[in-house]
């Protein structure tokens, strides 16, 4: 009996960690990626085309997996990609995960109190608290740069 269990753990562990990259949304077009911080460095030069990036999936978005939060090649950088609502689910056991995505490189402008509620939302995730009368708006703070994202594949 215990062999038995034995064998159908080692089978079921084997399939498990043995699938093919799971591939999401459109094909991949690119043969090659575009370092983040390539982007993020010269982000004019790619506002509305489409780019490929690839990284580690650092987050998840908990609730509908519309999004993900993807490491850069500079340490402490990351860009967010985000997918029209069910048109692709990212799991959230992709979370670590090495990924190749593609989408078109958006910048965002938001209104004041579009980017202060942000900034409330960072620093309360911090653990501080936010006091709206001690917070100044910056042009930095109004752009957001990040990848519509089109497709996706989380290397297994």
């Amino acid at each position: 009996m215990i062999h038995r269990l034995l064998v159908t753990f080692i089978l079921l562990f084997t399939f498990t960690f043995a699938e093919d990259n799971q591939k999401l949304g459109e094909a991949l077009k690119f043969e090659e990626s575009t370092n983040v911080s390539t982007l993020l460095n010269n982000p004019e030069t790619y506002i509305d085309e489409r780019v490929q990036i690839s990284g580690t999936i650092v987050d998840v978005c908990a609730h509908r997996g519309c999004w993900i939060e993807m490491s850069g090649d500079q340490p402490f950088q990351s860009i967010i990609v985000k997918v029209n609502d069910g048109e692709i689910i990212f799991p959230l056991t992709a979370k670590g995960y090495q990924a190749n995505v593609e989408g078109i490189f958006e910048k965002l402008i938001l209104s004041d109190e579009q980017a202060l509620k942000r900034k409330e939302m960072l620093i309360e995730e911090t653990g501080k608290s936010f006091d709206p009368q001690n917070v100044q708006i910056t042009d930095e703070d109004r752009i957001i740069y990040r990848l519509k994202g089109l497709g996706a594949e989380i290397l297994n």
